[in-house]
């Protein structure tokens, strides 16, 4: 099998489920008491240091169940066995994740991994070099989803702030802008067309919008806090639009005060491969991830104001296929 996966995790119960097949001739069968099945979940990085490859890991989770068990409490001559596995999953756990920075870092960094691992409780031979235990471990996807952002928005909008950097470039026109820049929520639909008003109110009547910029970034850190230690720290932009001070007008009776209604085309998922579905997600040791929404409105011999927020990006169902997935128990 190449996905173990069924159900929808983040909105809904979801497994991994899978058969473990074995098969030795009849002449030289396998004599084995036990069978054990592990999902492992890690955090993981291999990097070069002092030209040896470390590893920095951690297991955030891990279930074992018994799949075989010897009736006669010894070792079983066996030449078959068809075996099944599955494994619940816990609600909060990350999805699968392989950087794509591969010219930042010299090894393949599969940075949230799953592994199925069976484990075969044998009887050992020493003529052999053959131990008590045999292993036997295969890769496991794991994906994410969330409920649509109209399943989730606020009763009162979201004010954006000035970014704490912005603030401290000190200038009298700036800090004397009345701006209002509203989300109606924090969760934000891939593949969807987010809209995001915003309104400002200038101190002076000189003051000319010359461009308002929107961007959406992903942040990834992978670092070792106890080491003091940052292995990487990225951004990549997810979304990047503009618009001229010139398509900025008035609002009727005010030549000082503006409205903008800017809708924002946010990429589908599969087309950013560098996003990852991380709301709802318990906290990692060391990987994190974070995505900042930003308004740069540029003036003309004044410099610029910049409002940000944190965002969650996140890939989605519509409300369509949200209710048949509730239908049919697939869904909270």
């Amino acid at each position: 099998m190449t996905s173990f996966q069924t159900g929808y995790l983040g909105i809904g119960p979801s497994k991994i489920s899978g058969g473990f097949h074995l098969r030795y001739p009849s002449s030289n069968p396998i004599h084995i008491s036990r069978i054990d099945a592990t999902l492992v979940g890690q955090e993981a990085m291999s990097f070069f240091s002092h030209d040896d490859i470390n590893n920095t890991k951690n297991t955030f989770y891990s279930s074992t169940q018994c799949i075989y068990h010897s009736t006669s409490n010894k070792y079983t001559p066996i030449t078959s066995l068809d075996l099944n596995f599955d494994f619940t999953l816990d609600d909060d756990i990350p999805p699968s994740y392989s950087s794509p920075y591969q010219k930042e870092t010299p090894l393949t960094q599969n940075l949230i991994q799953y592994e199925i691992r069976i484990t075969i409780t044998r009887k050992s031979n020493l003529f052999k070099l053959q131990g008590k235990n045999k292993f036997i471990s295969t890769s496991c996807q794991i994906n994410r989803y969330s409920l649509p952002s109209t399943l989730k928005l606020r009763d009162v909008p979201i004010l954006m702030h000035r970014s704490g950097a912005n603030k401290k470039k000190s200038n009298p026109n700036l800090d004397n802008v009345q701006f209002e820049a509203l989300l109606y929520s924090e969760y934000i639909d891939m593949n969807s067309i987010m809209t995001l008003p915003l309104t400002l109110s200038l101190p002076d009547s000189n003051m000319k919008i010359k461009e308002i910029g929107v961007i959406v970034k992903e942040h990834q850190k992978f670092r070792n806090v106890e080491k003091e230690v940052v292995h990487f720290d990225k951004s990549e932009k997810v979304l990047e639009y503009k618009l001229s001070g010139e398509s900025v007008e008035n609002v009727d009776g005010d030549d000082n005060k503006y409205f903008i209604e800017m809708k924002l085309d946010i990429p589908a998922f599969e087309s950013v491969n560098r996003f990852q579905a991380f709301e709802g997600v318990r906290p990692m040791k060391y990987f994190k991830v974070r995505h900042v929404l930003k308004v740069k409105i540029k003036f003309e011999n004044e410099g610029k104001l910049v409002l940000k927020k944190n965002i969650w990006l996140q890939r989605s169902f519509s409300e369509k296929k949200i209710l048949k997935g509730r239908t049919r128990g697939y869904i909270y």
